[in-house]
């Protein structure tokens, strides 16, 4: 409704003879005025007609544990009915006296700052009602000069006339600042009453509910000066301005003589709340900058569109997070690893090859030592892990797992330098000499490899790269299979359990679903995955892997139940690595220095440093206690039945069935024909953001 045209004259009458020159300031922003309330028609739910507020987005396990808040402002709406009566008190008594029963404009106070600013040529006193405050924080803005004031007062009185004053306190309490961060008074409940628990010692949060007359007046009187009257860096006068708003709430009656000497003698809160809304974690880090990077989540189509949302829309972020999994993966690491490591340490990722989820991502270093992620972000060669590609490369084409190549050391392979020692050595096992792939798997034969990659094509190989789950195609190298184009944990994890889960890929899924402050779903994750290839050729892949636990060189995985994996190891040991699953998880483990690619050297029991050694031993610690509780469920294995009869390889093909006619490098071969590869859908490529420490190349040398 609109204000009584009489009501409105008399309100200017009141300022013109309250204030000196008042009368001529009024006249000079009458057109401005009309401007201003014609322009603001407050219909409605006084919230809408209001500039919005930021909101927190808070970030949910998968359990729904809060894992990390995110935005510009820590702020949560709040009813006012969930605002203690205490609170609403002591605001009132101290921020407007009259609030219940004036226009919106206190015109006693505001007559007198008006001849006080005029007298002094500036602003020195506000005189501001709840409503003028109201205003000022939402439409107006804080420019100090007298146009703005009146604006302030035509536009509160204006309001008043329309919403009640429950929904103009409700829209205050939420709009205004407490300091240390906090915005709105649920947000400044939370932030500022923390308290160690009595029996855990862990810190705890109050509400609002939980707020004490002692608190009430500590939270009113921050609202004039924020960061005077902070409790954390000037407690003496936090106090006394404390004590003053329970003074008054007992003059006007609002609590007793009693509860009044309780409240002055209740001790102000110690514990700091956090200065910003950022990520705590690596795992909140990460869905931070997904969210940011990808449309698909669907919060806008421009990062900064999706950015601001992100920080201002109070979203609820439901993560794939697995809290009890995640501390036992970094129990793996820490436990695993001695004090003393030369300056290495690890990172692992488990995903489940249902969905996709990635229910840890631990890191050796704490977040607090440094931002970089090494499971999701850190690019290292993953040496001989990379042959699992190759195998499925070879199967998917064509190749039978009873197949033999030459795996003898110093092998001649087409555009791989030969070096006088020997290019492709087997670094830890000497000459694999002629064997089939279960053989030259388990025991991690390079030059083995490097003739199979050759055999099937240095191309099919880096698309089967791409697209069982590494995020860019590497170049199609000669030495390809040994791992020497760099991939990140998350990648090759998604590689594993692609093959863990038959064939279908699931893209690593960090967010499950993202709801609107007001609960509508913006975006959940489609457990629908692709298939890569056949289960025929995932379920031989994992049955050649199995080997490499039970009797080749990753002996020290076994978990006393079916599982399959492969180790890797750079040249010199600078990286090393185990990736593995069981039908219900994938890990992969990765072990190197985070400051730079350099030998790790010898480091506790181990002298030197393999796949098979420490990555090994965190994948296994970690597999064991990941799955405790958990049922024994064997691999669906291949059907044998349609495995093509063995042949020899060499770096032309698959050639004549018998051995002794063998020709290792040249001869009459029977290759595969193109035709025969599978047309596989590309990797879902992974945003990262964080700068990279700085890398080197080296080349693979070993398992």
């Amino acid at each position: 409704m609109d204000i009584p045209v009489r009501t409105f004259w008399r309100f200017c009458a009141i300022l013109t003879f309250g204030g000196v020159g008042v009368g001529i300031c009024v006249a000079a922003l009458i057109p401005g005025a009309a401007t201003v309330v014609s322009g603001n028609h407050y219909t409605g739910d006084v919230a809408k007609s209001l500039k919005p507020l930021d909101e927190r987005t808070l970030v949910f396990a998968a359990d729904g544990t809060e894992i990390g808040r995110l935005g510009r402002e820590d702020r949560s709406q709040a009813r006012l009915g969930e605002v203690p009566q205490s609170l609403i008190e002591a605001v009132i008594v101290t921020e407007d006296a009259s609030f219940y029963t004036n226009p919106g404009v206190d015109l006693e106070a505001t007559v007198r700052a008006l001849a006080t600013n005029l007298g002094s040529g500036g602003i020195r006193q506000g005189g501001s009602t709840i409503t003028q405050q109201l205003i000022k924080n939402r439409i107006v803005g804080i420019k100090q000069d007298l146009a703005r004031k009146m604006r302030e007062a035509i536009l509160a009185f204006r309001i008043s006339a329309n919403y009640s004053k429950n929904d103009i306190l409700e829209q205050y309490l939420n709009t205004v600042y407490f300091g240390s961060g906090s915005y709105g008074v649920k947000a400044a409940a939370e932030r500022l009453f923390i308290a160690p628990d009595p029996a855990t010692g862990a810190p705890v949060t109050k509400n609002l509910s939980q707020l004490s007359v002692a608190d009430s007046a500590l939270l009113a009187g921050l609202i004039s000066n924020p960061n005077g009257n902070n409790p954390f860096s000037n407690p003496k006068g936090a106090l006394t301005r404390r004590n003053s708003v329970v003074r008054r709430m007992l003059e006007k009656g609002y609590i007793t003589p009693a509860v009044a000497g309780a409240a002055v003698f209740t001790p102000l809160p110690k514990i700091r709340p956090s200065a910003e809304l950022r990520p705590d974690n690596y795992y909140v880090q990460e869905v931070q900058q997904l969210i940011e990077k990808d449309a698909k989540f669907g919060l806008g189509t421009t990062e900064s569109e999706r950015t601001n949302k992100l920080l201002g829309g109070g979203l609820r972020i439901y993560t794939a997070l697995n809290p009890k999994m995640q501390a036992k993966a970094e129990r793996a690491i820490h436990d695993t690893l001695p004090s003393d490591t030369n300056g290495a340490s690890a990172a692992l990722v488990a995903m489940d090859p249902a969905n996709g989820d990635v229910a840890a991502a631990a890191n050796g270093a704490a977040f607090a030592q440094t931002k970089y992620d090494y499971s999701t972000q850190g690019r290292r060669q993953e040496g001989s892990t990379y042959k699992a590609i190759t195998l499925a490369t070879a199967l998917e084409n064509g190749f039978s797992p009873n197949d033999t190549v030459d795996g003898s050391d110093r092998c001649e392979i087409p555009g791989y330098e030969t070096t006088a020692e020997g290019v492709g050595r087997n670094a830890s096992d000497g000459e694999g000499g002629v064997g089939d792939l279960f053989q030259q798997t388990a025991d991690s034969v390079n030059c083995a490899f490097l003739r199979l990659q050759q055999a099937v094509g240095s191309d099919k190989v880096a698309d089967m790269a791409v697209s069982l789950g590494i995020r860019k195609r590497p170049d199609p190298i000669a030495s390809l299979t040994l791992g020497t184009v760099a991939a990140t944990p998350l990648e090759m994890a998604t590689v594993y359990n692609t093959l863990a889960a038959d064939g279908i890929r699931h893209d690593p899924v960090f967010v499950k679903r993202i709801e609107s402050s007001d609960g509508k779903v913006l975006y959940r994750s489609d457990p629908t995955g692709v298939r890569i290839i056949s289960a025929q050729t995932a379920r031989t892949v994992t049955k050649l892997l199995e080997g490499v636990i039970t009797g080749g060189t990753g002996t020290r995985a076994q978990i006393g139940r079916p599982a399959a994996g492969k180790t890797g190891t750079t040249d010199n040991q600078v990286d090393a690595w185990f990736d593995g699953y069981v039908p219900q998880l994938t890990a992969v483990v990765w072990m190197g220095n985070p400051e730079g690619e350099r030998p790790m050297g010898s480091i506790g029991q181990f002298s030197s440093i393999f796949g098979g050694t420490y990555p090994a031993l965190i994948w296994h610690n970690f597999m064991i206690d990941a799955l405790d509780g958990e049922p024994v469920i064997d691999f669906t294995g291949p059907d044998q039945s349609l495995w093509p009869s063995g042949r020899f390889i060499t770096v032309k093909g698959r050639g004549v069935s018998d051995p002794s006619q063998r020709s290792f490098d040249s001869g009459s071969t029977t290759t595969v024909p193109d035709a025969a590869a599978t047309t596989l859908p590309p990797a879902a490529s992974t945003t990262t953001t964080t700068t990279a420490p700085p890398t080197t190349t080296t080349t693979v040398a070993g398992p």
